[in-house]
């Protein structure tokens, strides 16, 4: 059981950060109309964003089943701590753009102005994330 929830765990990790890195890549293209596809550009934009969710969904379900079959129900130490931070961050992130999406009225021009901010915000807080659990689980 332990070693499924593992895979799991790490392959939600992997998909998590494609879908953050290719958000990234999207983000340095010039804009959603200025892509050869706007229609690909858009799709790539629900993929990433999609994937992201299950992956961080996936995470937040298999890492306490990890922690506490191998930890106990908490870890001490502020390492633990902020990757719990990061973690909630992401998680609010990824929820809130997933939403924002859900409830847009108009999907193809592009996403509003402060998302590429929150896209690198998001990037940050996956990588301090995974540097915390590495310090917090050795």
């Amino acid at each position: 059981m332990f070693i499924l929830l593992k895979i799991i765990h790490i392959g939600a990790l992997m998909f998590g950060s494609v879908a953050s890195l290719g958000n990234l890549y999207m983000m340095f293209a010039k804009g959603p109309h200025d892509l050869p596809s706007p229609a690909f550009a858009n799709k790539l934009r629900y993929l990433f964003r999609i994937t992201g969710l299950i992956a961080i969904l996936a995470l937040w379900i298999t890492g306490p089943m990890l922690m506490v079959i191998k930890y106990g129900p908490w870890v001490d130490g502020s390492a633990f701590s902020a990757k719990i931070g990061f973690a909630t961050l992401l998680l609010l992130i990824i929820s809130f753009l997933n939403l924002l999406a859900w409830r847009s009225k108009t999907p193809h021009k592009g996403p509003p102005s402060y998302v590429p901010k929150l896209l690198v915000v998001a990037a940050i807080a996956l990588f301090s994330a995974m540097v915390s659990a590495t310090i917090a689980f050795g």
